[in-house]
């Protein structure tokens, strides 16, 4: 598993980030400290190195990229760290667009590999100068030119990453026939069925990944479902005590729990090793049971394959779930000058404190991500 770290300043609602999670982390805030934020970086970091510039500013939006408040004069910067290779993006932003061509380094240990600075029309590789690509990043020039392979650490990561926050459902429940087979979930979660389809008819190849979702699907979802066949591209679910073709079901019948929770799962099944994934409030529409038994499947899964799976919740039901293990929460917001953005709630409250909290009701009586700040706080 490749340790990295991602370091922001100015970047929308968050002032300052500097993470290293590990395995399963939980993030915690209140509402506007930033936890969609740090996930949006981590997605225009992916899509600034896997795609063309300005793909990946349509993707986010650069209308209020820059931090609220912060001076104009500071640009807003997102740092990605991969074991030992740093990837360095500044972006000179106004309130409403860029002011002119970012600024980018690429560091190999302390070594400054790649050098372009604000406003410039050119980029330096050690002692070679190279006019600016108006469609890539230099980083991603450097890449494509198949002669580094010392950059395959930070590549692989940042093409390896994938966001999820809002599946577009009426896609999920109404599918189209005939969708191209992939061989991971799209971040809308349009494709599914045909990942799914595509995983139960090539076992060998895929390793087994549709009988791991459907697995952890009858687990999570008790009757609902045992079963799913395809016929002309379309999907039907059967659930407990189905003996024919009658007993079968659309998935516009079915429960959005389920739907969610296949989403969720088809998403980690499909993850290559090593790589990240976020799950913007993976609770919604998810049942408390289904809740517990998917996050077990994630850490099951990130503990055998390194994933790296960050979620954010406002659910108690979840945060409850991190009793054991309260270095994996961590909380944006949380009024301590003295602690970094994100703090492990292992370094705002005392651990044994903690072991005899339900972090559920310390979270519900606001202990940590109030949107109110203690008095003195500021």
């Amino acid at each position: 598993m490749s340790s990295f770290r991602i370091e922001l300043a100015n970047f929308r609602a968050l002032k300052r980030l500097d993470w290293s999670p590990e395995g399963v982390c939980l993030l915690s805030g209140a509402n506007g400290a930033g936890k969609t934020s740090a996930f949006d970086a981590l997605l225009f970091l992916h899509s600034a190195f896997t795609y063309e510039d300005d793909l990946a500013f349509s993707m986010l939006g650069s209308v209020a990229l820059r931090h609220i408040g912060s001076d104009p004069e500071e640009p807003v910067e997102l740092r990605i760290t991969v074991n030992d290779l740093r990837w360095v993006l500044r972006l000179p932003m106004s309130a409403q667009a860029m002011k002119g061509s970012y600024g980018e380094e690429l560091y190999l240990g302390d070594k400054l590999v790649l050098r372009a600075a604000m406003f410039q029309n050119h980029w330096m590789h050690f002692d070679q100068r190279f006019d600016l690509d108006e469609r890539r990043a230099c980083a991603k020039v450097l890449w494509d030119s198949r002669d580094n392979a010392w950059m395959a650490p930070l590549a692989n990561f940042l093409e390896g990453i994938r966001i999820y926050d809002s599946y577009s459902m009426s896609l999920v429940a109404e599918p189209q026939p005939n969708v191209a087979a992939s061989s991971y979930l799209h971040s809308s979660g349009k494709n599914l069925w045909a990942v799914l389809a595509a995983w139960k008819s090539s076992p060998i190849r895929f390793n087994g990944q549709y009988e791991w979702v459907l697995a952890e699907a009858r687990k999570a979802f008790p009757g609902l479902v045992e079963s799913i066949e395809f016929e002309r591209g379309l999907p039907y679910l059967y659930g407990r005590g189905a003996k024919s073709v009658e007993d079968s079901y659309p998935p516009s019948r079915a429960a959005s729990g389920l739907l969610t929770g296949l989403l969720h799962l088809t998403a980690v099944a499909g993850a290559k090793p090593g790589s990240l994934l976020t799950f913007d409030e993976m609770e919604n529409q998810l049942h408390p049971h289904a809740i517990r038994s998917i996050l077990a499947a994630m850490r099951t899964q990130a503990e055998e394959r390194g994933l790296t799976i960050l979620l954010s919740t406002h659910s108690p039901v979840l945060l409850n779930q991190f009793r054991d293990v309260p270095e994996q929460v961590y909380v944006l917001g949380h009024g301590r000058d003295d602690k970094p953005t994100p703090a492990p709630l292992t370094e705002l409250f005392d651990e044994d404190w903690l072991a005899h909290s339900d972090l559920g009701v310390l979270y519900e009586q606001l202990a940590f991500s109030s949107p109110i700040l203690p008095r003195g706080a500021r």
